[in-house]
């Protein structure tokens, strides 16, 4: 009987997050809305508010690699998340940043290492992060390429910029 009722709750859990999404999106519309118009934001809370999304355990991360702990993040959260949205559920998980020696700019250096890390992440073109197992490997290719094709090769005659070649 409890095995019945804990997967109704999950569902249920999952459909809450859902709604908090659509009604975190909708204000950030009519914040958009008011702006265009020369208007204050109604709105000052348009953040997701999270539902189960913070660890199981308070330890949960405490001791894995980065990878493995962010992985294992999105895993739970079953969807793309932001950078800063992956560090606050890897803080409240125990991962030890300071054991990576970052002590100032975590979202910064976080946000690097995933989008280096394109075995296991891949970074969405707003700026989110998925796992690269959830999306078309076409697409992530063919956005690849669209990538290379847009960067500006270097004029003749000039010097490629250090770091740059």
């Amino acid at each position: 009987m409890n095995d019945k009722l804990s997967g109704a709750i999950e569902v249920l859990v999952e459909q809450l997050g859902q709604q908090m999404q659509q009604v975190a999106e909708t204000k950030k519309m009519i914040n958009a809305l008011r702006q265009r118009m020369g208007e204050e934001p109604l709105f000052a809370d348009v953040a997701v508010e999270q539902v189960g999304a913070g660890p199981a355990r308070a330890d949960q991360y405490y001791g894995k690699p980065l990878a493995t702990a962010a992985q294992e993040y999105l895993e739970r959260r079953k969807q793309a998340c932001s950078a800063d949205e992956i560090l606050k559920g890897l803080e409240q998980g125990g991962f030890d940043f300071d054991a990576l020696g970052w002590k100032e700019n975590r979202m910064r250096s976080l946000a690097m290492s995933l989008a280096k890390n394109t075995k296991a992440f891949h970074r969405l073109p707003n700026g989110y992060f998925g796992l690269l197992s959830w999306y078309d490997e076409k697409t992530i290719r063919r956005r690849g390429q669209e990538k290379v094709e847009a960067e500006p090769e270097p004029e003749q005659g000039k010097e490629p910029r250090k770091g740059s070649a």
